[in-house]
């Protein structure tokens, strides 16, 4: 066998690929996250949303979009089962009756700071072997990557933090 492929994951894949190995980061992250988020009855997209109105209360459907990378018809379904538990509330634009803003709870707040602590515990563990020059170089090498797929947009700007 080979040393450069993963025995058992993906024999078609070199274990050196660049690809490979950010996807089975993100995806390992992702399924701890959302495992420990399983308690609280939640999934990490709406961990993330939550943690977005924390910061920017009165978000449109629109604006949740671009900040969580998903569709129209994904945003619409993730808010209405927010709405339904009571986490997440919607009201009318002040300016624009047709258009309507999202709103925290006191459920969704309280919820925020939980979602938030246990999502930033397993992003720490991402990084727990690296030591701080490691941790840079790696962000630098990830965002030149993004870059290569986010053209007009520059890549990600150093102020984001997806989760």
């Amino acid at each position: 066998m080979r040393r450069d492929v993963l025995p058992g994951r993906f024999p078609w894949e070199e274990e050196e690929d660049s690809a490979l190995l950010i996807k089975l980061a993100n995806k390992s992250i992702r399924r701890e996250i959302e495992v420990n988020l399983r308690p609280l009855q939640m999934t990490p997209q709406q961990a993330q949303a939550l943690r977005a109105l924390s910061v920017q209360e009165g978000l449109t459907n629109s604006e949740l979009e671009l900040q969580l990378f998903i569709d129209k018809s994904s945003v619409t379904s993730l808010i209405n089962g927010m709405v339904a538990r009571e986490w997440v509330i919607r009201r009318e634009d002040r300016t624009d009756g047709r258009r309507k803003r999202i709103f925290l709870t006191d459920l969704g707040r309280t919820l925020v700071s939980c979602s938030a602590e246990i999502a930033d515990q397993v992003k720490r563990r991402a990084s727990q072997n690296l030591n701080e020059k490691e941790s840079v170089l790696l962000r630098e090498l990830l965002r030149k990557v993004i870059q290569v797929y986010e053209p007009a947009s520059g890549g990600l700007d150093k102020k984001e933090k997806p989760e």
